[in-house]
């Protein structure tokens, strides 16, 4: 098969045969589609041959940014050098006697640093619980809550969230209830 070219100028050919690779860009279409469907189908295999992890490595605590124990109707508050029951009685708007008579103190009312009081739950525990528990880096899933809704509500990325939960099926799927780590 000879080949026409046609002379466009002194240094420019033109070809006039069509081009000879016998490979249409039909064959990589179809060849594309295909591998995007076996892809799909490893997937959705792995994924349904996975078992469910029954512990991730989260802490057993109560004490869970978002979780609220319907069995106590308190916070555990461990006690700081420098506290007393005035101070903790201003710091949660409780008075100090009902924190005497709750933690079954006696005068003089002195506390240990690292002493356990319970707190009746108001306002200002509920918020101290909340705090305690971004320095554990927690956060429990709530009704209503979304993967991005979480990031705005803590002032974080998506990405850096989606980071810090490696074992994140879909952050589409998150669930009432559901631990995710904060980075």
């Amino acid at each position: 098969m000879q080949k026409s070219r046609v002379r466009l100028g002194p240094h420019l050919l033109a070809q006039t045969t069509p081009n000879p690779n016998p490979k249409s860009p039909k064959f990589y279409k179809a060849l594309g589609v295909a591998l995007i469907v076996i892809l799909a189908i490893l997937a959705v295999q792995q994924y349904s041959e996975r078992k469910p992890r029954e512990n991730i490595g989260l802490p057993q605590t109560e004490s869970v940014l978002g979780a609220e124990t319907q069995d106590s109707n308190f916070y555990a508050y461990q006690t700081q050098p420098g506290d007393s029951l005035f101070s903790l009685s201003e710091k949660f708007q409780v008075s100090w006697e009902e924190l005497a008579s709750l933690n079954l103190l006696k005068e003089p009312f002195a506390l240990e640093p690292g002493q356990s009081l319970k707190i009746p739950y108001s306002a200002a525990t509920r918020q101290q619980k909340f705090y305690d528990n971004l320095k554990k880096k927690i956060y429990v899933v709530e009704d209503g809550d979304s993967f991005v809704g979480i990031a705005q509500k803590l002032n974080i990325s998506v990405t850096d969230l989606l980071r810090a939960n490696p074992d994140l099926q879909s952050p589409d799927f998150i669930r009432i209830g559901q631990a995710l780590h904060l980075p």
